[in-house]
């Protein structure tokens, strides 16, 4: 194999979706280097590999990607994979594409399986143009600034959800885009328990919510963008943006939010703010 490193893309879930050429690399190169050492190396052996594994993780990957780099300028090929799907897509590798390309060195995409795009290409929504946001941030303020942002730019949006997030992302949602709002969830894709969701938020919803078995596993959402005809009253309300983020974190937090979003001074917000709480 050619000196440089190889970003393969793996089974998000069924492992006969591998590629031949994924698995002519993975047989090839010198070093592997991987997310998780023991989930990969029992993913590995099951397609009959057994190389020098090399952990590199979120926590790691700075630090890494040198040696990764001194690797293959000393001559060998090295390929990295992730826990599931592709590379530095919501997952670690993209800071060591970034440090081989500082240092003008090759890197190779082996492409495959991905969660983003196979749940796209069934949701049914316009394909032309989107946007992918990875897992939305973790506190609640900040999550409900990027769906508002996500509900006023009108494109189909997709993100991802863990288990343990996935009712209260929903709900948090629906307060932004309201019940009728049209989207599609993917869980557990290309596993046993593959499901999908089509349909009104609100709706969605119920289902999801009402049985416990339908928050288990991995899931990918996706917005439906506004149509263009309905984008302009659609857009929400600087005062119902700003009643909604009160809800949940506080009148400083919620000022600074709303303020950056629609581009209006601080002051007239908080003068909203306060009308707003008075009135309550």
């Amino acid at each position: 194999m050619k000196p440089a490193l190889y970003l393969i893309a793996t089974p998000i879930g069924n492992r006969e979706d591998i590629s031949m050429r994924a698995l002519h690399v993975l047989k090839n190169v010198d070093i592997i280097a991987c997310e998780d050492t023991r989930y990969s190396s029992q993913l590995l052996s099951g397609y009959g590999i057994k190389k020098k594994l090399i952990a590199l993780h979120q926590h790691n990957e700075l630090d890494k990607a040198e040696h990764i780099t001194n690797i293959v300028v000393d001559g060998k090929s090295v390929a990295y994979i992730s826990d599931a799907g592709t590379p530095a897509i919501s997952d670690p590798g993209a800071a060591l594409v970034k440090h081989f390309h500082n240092l003008k060195l090759d890197v190779f995409s082996i492409p495959g399986p991905s969660a983003l795009i196979a749940a796209f290409s069934i949701s049914g929504f316009e394909t032309s143009h989107f946007q992918f946001f990875g897992f939305l941030p973790n506190t609640m303020g900040k999550r409900k600034k990027t769906l508002i942002n996500i509900y006023n730019s009108n494109i189909t949006t997709i993100f991802y959800e863990s288990p343990h997030r996935i009712i209260r992302t929903l709900k948090a949602m629906r307060e932004i885009f309201g019940n009728d709002h049209l989207v599609f969830i993917a869980r557990e894709l290309t596993k046993i328990f593959e499901t999908y969701y089509r349909g009104k938020l609100g709706e969605l919803i119920d289902e999801i919510e009402n049985n416990k078995d339908n928050q288990k596993g991995e899931f990918v959402l996706i917005v439906s963008a506004l149509k263009k005809e309905t984008q302009k009253e659609k857009i929400i309300p600087v005062e119902e943006a700003l009643k909604n983020t009160l809800n949940e974190i506080s009148l400083k937090e919620s000022v600074n939010i709303i303020s950056k979003i629609y581009n209006i001074g601080k002051k007239e917000i908080y003068k909203l703010a306060l009308e707003l709480k008075k009135n309550e």
